[in-house]
């Protein structure tokens, strides 16, 4: 019966599902764990996470199109071949080796069935999971709904303003709290826990994000109050058991808000653009921690990546900050490493580049004394 039920999609609808999950790329990405590309505009390299190979340039996945928008090729071990080359294909190999531990040919692989699970969670609000639309040219309201969710282009009715957005989380989060942040600084960023379990963020942290004037919501991302489980690797309730393999992407340590797209928006530029636009400096950092705890050491001029890639549209922003010069502070890991060295090739033309040296790990476990003398003195010497 679950078989018939998901491949009763027709062409139209997986064509509606596909272009949703390119549309939101990173959220794909990150709910498979991926976290190591290169995005070149139109298209992300990265080590082919199928075959497990570390060639950083082997897999290509284009998602803006290439003969169609998801195609993508293996061009060390060909894994396409096996898979298709579609989006969906591309996820039915990584989820093959993730929980299958599928190498090659005759493995065994993940059904459709989870992979059309896992698309339909990520775009549940574009195709309602099994739900078959056999009337998309009649139903001409129904359909402008759905593109019109896919296009990520809310009318001025439909947008959710910041009191609206706040009122269903409990501000400030505990949880943050107790890893070293003051509720002041976490009330100003309007971080706290969600505690609906009718809502998808239930027992996360919702960080919201805002638009340019920090009137309306265009996002928000979700921290997991749970550590990371040693025997399955998700982050669930101790008190419970391991959730099943088909399930483990609903229980990751960070989960953004359907249709966001993390790679169309820099965190904090609400607060920070003014400052950036007089002093014509920014700051990079990979995540919101790290932004809490430069403000609270009086630095008003950090912007988020959501991870370790500037993105094309990110730089965009960055251009037109009025911004000349850039301190990068990427986490001290071999990620973080990585990304200092793509960010130098993609702004070494457009900007003065200073990469000032951390002794933590990330900015979020600094204390503001350290902040001081590591971080704010650079930038005082370096302006």
């Amino acid at each position: 019966m679950n078989k018939k039920k998901y491949h009763s999609h027709n062409q139209q609808e997986l064509k509606i599902i596909c272009d949703s999950l390119c549309d939101n790329i990173t959220d794909v990405l990150s709910s498979l764990d991926l976290h190591d590309y290169r995005d070149n505009s139109k298209m992300l390299t990265m080590p082919c996470p199928i075959h497990g190979g570390d060639n950083e340039s082997a897999l290509n996945l284009y998602y803006e199109g290439d003969s169609y928008r998801g195609n993508w090729k293996c061009r060390t071990h060909g894994c396409e071949k096996y898979f298709k080359a579609s989006i969906l294909g591309f996820i039915r190999g990584v989820i093959s080796a993730q929980r299958y531990s599928w190498n090659k040919d005759g493995d065994k692989m993940c059904s459709f069935q989870e992979v059309m699970a896992f698309a339909n969670s990520l775009v549940s609000d574009q195709i309602q999971t099994g739900k078959v639309f056999n009337n998309i040219a009649q139903d001409k309201n129904n359909f402008s709904r759905i593109i019109n969710n896919i296009t990520n282009k809310p009318n001025e009715d439909s947008k959710i303003s910041r009191q609206s957005a706040i009122k269903n989380i409990k501000i400030p989060s505990q949880y943050y709290i107790d890893r070293g942040f003051s509720s002041e600084i976490l009330q100003k960023y309007d971080v706290g826990l969600c505690d609906n379990p009718d809502k998808p963020m239930y027992k996360r942290v919702v960080v919201p994000i805002y638009d340019d004037n920090r009137k309306y919501l265009v996002g928000c991302t979700g921290r997991s109050i749970f550590h990371q489980c040693d025997i399955c690797g998700s982050y669930h309730d101790d008190n419970k058991q391991c959730p099943d393999k088909e399930k483990l992407w609903l229980y990751s340590k960070w989960k953004h808000s359907l249709g966001f797209k993390s790679q169309n928006h820099l965190y904090n530029y609400w607060y920070a653009k003014e400052f950036i636009y007089n002093n014509n400096y920014a700051i990079i950092v990979e995540s919101p921690g790290n932004v809490w705890k430069l403000e609270e050491a009086g630095l008003h001029h950090s912007l988020a990546l959501f991870g370790c890639n500037l993105s094309d549209r990110q730089k965009l922003i960055l251009d037109s900050s009025g911004a000349m010069t850039l301190f990068v502070i990427m986490d001290n890991d071999d990620a973080g490493k990585k990304a200092s060295i793509e960010i130098k090739e993609k702004c070494e033309n457009t900007y003065r580049l200073f990469f000032p040296k951390i002794s933590k790990q990330d900015i979020g476990e600094m204390t503001n004394e350290e902040i001081n003398t590591e971080i704010k003195q650079f930038i005082e010497e370096h302006l």
